[in-house]
């Protein structure tokens, strides 16, 4: 399922501010390769959204940020998260994406929990495990198979899997991905290999290639 272009809003840097306190260091709830992610507000703060804001320092850049809004901002799925909007004003890079409530995979397999209000520890089940599992799977598989073109997110991790209010999984993180023209005669995609050390395809990392 496809959004239209007019759904991905264009911020503005004021809007941003507004919505993130100017970005008050209290709102934090992440940091990864590309900035901190802000808990913000916007539409008069009827919405609760994750602000992710570029830094200067970042390896990743303004590829990976297009990247991210070409990609998100036309694919929809349960099990994809979505791309509201983005702001590139006064040269900055921030993408705005529906708040996920339970934050990252990986916050429950190794550390505690923002449950609720509180810092309560949440442990997952290995049902809860599977169940992620399975919904992670059919996120990468409709990103595979039922697009114009297969998207290759070169990049699944559990820092990339977020989980809403009811725990469902989500993939994140799109700035690696990339779309490639599926074809009959086609077996494999030459490439540069991306992605983290250690979540690598062993076969793509020493082939260059991957397996349609």
């Amino acid at each position: 399922m496809y959004q239209s272009e007019e759904s991905c809003r264009c911020f503005s840097l004021v809007e941003i501010q507004l919505a993130t306190n100017n970005f008050d260091n209290a709102l934090v709830i992440g940091k990864g390769g590309f900035g901190k992610v802000f808990k913000g507000f916007i539409d008069g703060g009827a919405t609760t959204v994750a602000i992710k804001r570029s830094n200067a320092e970042s390896k990743q850049g303004a590829a990976e940020f297009w990247t991210e809004i070409k990609t998100l901002s036309n694919l929809q799925h349960r099990h994809l998260v979505t791309l509201i909007g983005y702001s590139n004003d006064c040269e900055e890079m921030i993408l705005v994406y529906e708040y996920m409530v339970n934050g990252t995979l990986v916050d429950h397999l190794y550390k505690n929990s923002r449950k609720g209000n509180g810092n309560e520890i949440y442990r997952l089940t290995w049902e809860d495990r599977l169940e992620i599992c399975i919904s992670a799977a059919q996120g990468l598989d409709y990103l595979h198979t039922n697009t114009e073109q297969a998207v290759i997110h070169r990049d699944v991790k559990s820092t990339n899997i977020l989980l809403d209010e009811n725990w469902v999984a989500k993939i994140s993180d799109f700035g690696l991905s990339k779309m490639v023209n599926r074809s009959h005669s086609q077996t494999h995609v030459s490439t540069d290999v991306k992605g983290t050390f250690g979540y690598l395809d062993p076969a793509y990392f020493l082939t260059r290639t991957t397996p349609k």
